[in-house]
């Protein structure tokens, strides 16, 4: 199913406890002749309400009511290498709740902590790129979501 779009998700239920993701659990290691291969835990989280950490990345010209979330510091100059840069296939693309989706998210650096429904599938966005993983947040990214180098250090594998 990596190619092709899943079944629209139901909304995941607000008042459920999220399942923690980390972007380890995304693809099946080693990458084999297939390319990259979704986990079962990925696929079985498909529509439900998770919970994830990572970087904003740095975009030049970020687009209203979505950013990008990936396992590291990302700087992505589009002007200059346009769509072949460094980021990692793993990358999230965030889509911020529709009260905010015609507002841009200021970067900030830190490790973030975000919680909304994972949808899976290809899909064009806005931006022009085709996302496979999404988030998408029931409330808006503040600046309680953004960690600090403390925060992150202490951050258990256990999570």
């Amino acid at each position: 199913p990596h190619g092709e779009m899943l079944a629209a998700p139901a909304a995941a239920d607000p008042s459920s406890k999220p399942a923690n993701i980390d972007f380890r659990d995304f693809y099946k290691m080693p990458i084999g002749p297939r390319g990259l291969e979704p986990t079962e835990k990925l696929l079985g989280l498909h529509g439900k309400l998770v919970r994830i950490q990572g970087y904003m990345v740095q975009e030049e010209e970020p687009e209203k009511g979505l950013f990008m979330l990936a396992p590291m510091p990302v700087n992505i100059p589009e002007k200059e290498d346009g769509p072949s840069d460094d980021l990692p296939g793993s990358t999230i693309f965030v889509h911020m709740p529709k009260a905010d989706a015609g507002k841009i998210l200021a970067f900030r650096p830190g490790l973030w902590d975000l919680t909304g429904t994972l949808e899976l599938g290809g899909k064009e966005e806005a931006n022009g790129r085709v996302s496979y993983i999404r988030l998408i947040l029931d409330q808006p990214a503040s600046q309680d979501a953004v960690k600090t180098a403390e925060d992150a250090g202490s951050r258990t594998s256990a999570d």
